[in-house]
């Protein structure tokens, strides 16, 4: 069984680089297993995985390299021992330390080991993120044997070029790819990148890397969405004017917002973005959506303390018969210092 994580901030594109691996390996008789980590209460990402037929599993409300650490131990070794998997894709949160993931998994692992690690960097944040994360982006580069700089289409050509050539001197032991992962990208990178990962491993030294710049937080929110529904123009707003309120230059705040709900066929539609400018619908529903729905906020500092009062003013002002209700954190898990080897 070959453990692959990718790893990479908010937003960045590790769902759609994941999405795109797990569906070019199972085109080639592998049989693969992705196990899905969100900040939020709510788990998000792996509904949409599942429509496209993929066998996920989950471990919300905490970050996999910390405080679910345990969760995350305990899935690994029972896929082990069912014995059936080609291929382990891991996708920790957003604010995940790759450094801190390598050492739980080959201290507690050692027969799994950390496997290989992808870095996904967002060419339209990366300057922004190395000024307010430093850490984390050192960390998740040194962890790297590849590292994809996504997103690439919302620069210019010259600035994907110096950013390559920066990501290629940060990262010397990387090979780092330039994509842009909607569409049919993610599987075109897929398939240059797919051989790569089961034969490199992750980098020996990235143990050592720095973990971490502060706390993070996580908020959801389920919607009830009566009568003709929102419609994904409204779906978008309600995500473009939350990033606006919430993740503004001035705001000070990186993170990301996404939005999950159904239509009245039962098809889907995740809308999520971590910028104005890159907002993505993906899923089988054209809206509109109806009945209940779920929202979740997630920055790598803490939020403001009117964040469910700017929601609901939010989402009433587009759709004043809903209501939105937040749903709190569950306790953590066990600790990670409280541990013993499998």
């Amino acid at each position: 069984m070959r453990l692959i994580t990718v790893g990479g901030f908010l937003g960045a594109g590790k769902t759609s680089l994941l999405q795109g691996l797990a569906q070019w390996w199972g085109l080639h008789g592998r049989r693969v297993l992705v196990l899905e980590n969100e900040a939020g209460q709510v788990g998000l990402d792996d509904r949409l995985l599942r429509e496209f037929k993929l066998e996920v599993r989950t471990l919300p409300g905490g970050c996999a390299c910390c405080d679910l650490q345990s969760v995350l131990l305990d899935k690994l070794k029972q896929a082990q021992d069912e014995g059936v998997w080609d291929v382990v894709l891991l996708e920790p949160s957003g604010v995940a330390s790759l450094g801190s993931l390598r050492q739980c998994l080959d201290r507690y692992l050692p027969e799994l080991g950390s496997g290989a690690m992808v870095a996904v960097v967002d060419a339209n944040r990366y300057s922004t993120m190395r000024k307010a994360l430093p850490k984390l982006v050192a960390d998740h580069l040194a962890a790297a044997s590849q590292v994809v700089l996504s997103k690439v289409d919302l620069v210019e050509p010259g600035e994907a070029h110096r950013l390559r050539h920066e990501l290629g001197l940060d990262a010397p032991q990387a090979q780092v790819w330039a994509a842009d992962l909607r569409g049919q990208g993610a599987g075109e990178l897929a398939r240059e990148v797919a051989h790569r990962l089961l034969k490199t491993d992750t980098p020996a030294h990235a143990s050592q890397a720095p973990a971490g710049d502060g706390a993070h937080q996580a908020q959801s929110y389920a919607l009830s969405l009566p009568g003709g529904g929102l419609s994904l123009e409204q779906a978008r707003n309600l995500v473009s004017g939350l990033i606006a309120a919430l993740m503004a230059p001035e705001q000070g705040m990186l993170g990301h917002i996404k939005l999950w709900g159904g239509d009245a066929q039962g098809r889907n539609l995740l809308v999520s973005g971590a910028t104005p400018q890159d907002l993505s619908a993906r899923g089988g529903s054209p809206g509109p959506l109806v009945g209940r729905a779920w929202l979740v906020v997630i920055s790598h500092s803490p939020l403001p303390a009117n964040v469910d009062g700017l929601v609901r003013d939010k989402l009433l002002g587009l759709f004043p018969g809903a209501s939105v209700e937040p749903v709190r954190a569950t306790p953590s898990p066990q600790p990670a210092q409280s541990l013993t080897r499998l």
